[in-house]
């Protein structure tokens, strides 16, 4: 074969076989002509793409124009825009009252669709064809019209999709089963976001208010920033699970000294709203959480609270769904039992739940502890 020859058919061999989509099911839908979807097979015949998501992703929301846009541009057409989230369906009805919405809105509260497309972080976005093949995986903000029109005609170019959790991730240290830890600020860049990792956890472009929140483990409400030194900056935490508080405190560190900022406790007396205990006579009483099983909150804010948690993570749980501080004034002791489930926003099913338990919300001024951010003094 001549070299022209040679040269002609090393560029007509594909590169890369993209593979099938991961098969998933969606069991309750909204926004969409079906109530739920079985099987990737129920949308054979259009292109997809699916979009994970989540109502707490600022990232998220902020791209749901854009994604709009690309489906008005292809109105007609047969591709399939779905945005799937693992919060609860309440939430996000009320979440769609106020933002447009023009995907397919898939409900997967047990995140077994996540776990297929093995989804840690949020936002991701896979592009599947009509046959199912799994073409690329694309940032919502990052997919064009372009792609889905090439897609439809065939003519999409498949690329290698690399999992979050993909094992061929090394970290430092790791193989000496010593405790390792490493804390990166950097300068904002690329899509903001916040990917976890089975060696810790990166947020890229996130605000810097909100990045503070998270290192120092408080609502973002919490923080108050005289002066931020950037919009937005980059943090990486890497560790072994259980050196995980350490490395965060790393982080601490890091971030004052790169930004030249003090980050200090500061008490406010402000509104807030007390979770006490009914003192009237055979009223019932939180569920004692039974012995072994995982502690935790399972599922908290816009309107869900399910795990084995003392009654202050209850109160934290309940701040992120009203929006305003709570605190425990219960008294009570040790771990108990939640499942409870309402439509967000609704205070008085909220009430009627608590109520049941033996629980209740009452206002009144409180001193909170919040976190000021103010320039070092040199």
């Amino acid at each position: 074969m001549n070299s022209a020859l040679l040269l002609a058919a090393l560029l007509s061999t594909p590169s890369f076989a993209a593979p099938k989509a991961p098969d998933f099911k969606i069991s309750r839908m909204q926004n969409a002509p079906v109530s739920q979807i079985k099987s990737l097979a129920d949308l054979k015949g259009k292109v997809v793409f699916l979009e994970f998501w989540a109502t707490w992703c600022p990232a998220c929301v902020t791209g749901i124009p854009h994604v709009n846009r690309v489906i008005d541009s292809l109105k007609g057409e047969s591709v399939v825009f779905l945005s799937v989230t693992d919060e609860p369906a309440d939430a996000i009805e009320t979440f769609r009252k106020t933002h447009e919405m023009k995907t397919w809105v898939g409900i997967d509260e047990e995140g077994l669709s996540l776990k297929a497309f093995h989804v840690s972080g949020r936002p991701a976005g896979f592009l599947i064809s009509k046959d199912g093949t799994l073409l690329a995986d694309i940032f919502p903000d990052d997919l064009e019209e372009k792609d889905i029109r090439d897609a439809l005609a065939g003519r999409f170019t498949p690329r290698p999709v690399t999992w979050e959790d993909s094992p061929n991730r090394t970290a430092t240290g790791s193989a000496t089963g010593k405790t390792y830890f490493e804390a990166k600020i950097s300068a904002a860049s690329g899509k903001p976001g916040m990917r976890r990792s089975f060696d810790g956890l990166e947020a890229a472009a996130m605000p810097f208010a909100q990045n503070v929140a998270w290192i120092w483990d408080v609502e973002a409400s919490q923080v108050i920033v005289d002066s931020a030194p950037v919009a937005e900056f980059n943090f990486t935490l890497k560790t072994s699970p259980e050196g995980f508080e350490k490395g965060r405190e790393l982080l601490k560190t890091a971030v004052q000294s790169a930004f030249g900022v003090r980050v200090a406790p500061e008490k406010r007396e402000t509104d807030a709203l007390v979770l006490t205990l009914s003192t009237a006579k055979d009223s019932p009483r939180p569920k004692p959480g039974a012995e072994g099983g995982k502690s935790g909150l399972m599922r908290y804010g816009g309107g869900r609270l399910l795990g084995k948690v003392p009654m202050s993570m209850v109160a934290r749980a309940l701040w992120l769904s009203l929006d305003k501080p709570v605190v425990d004034g219960t008294g009570l002791a040790g771990e108990y039992e939640f499942d409870m489930e309402w439509k967000y926003g609704d205070r008085a099913e909220l009430d009627r739940l608590l109520a049941a338990r033996g629980l209740s919300l009452v206002p009144a001024r409180r001193t909170i502890d919040f976190l000021r951010v103010s320039p070092e003094k040199p």
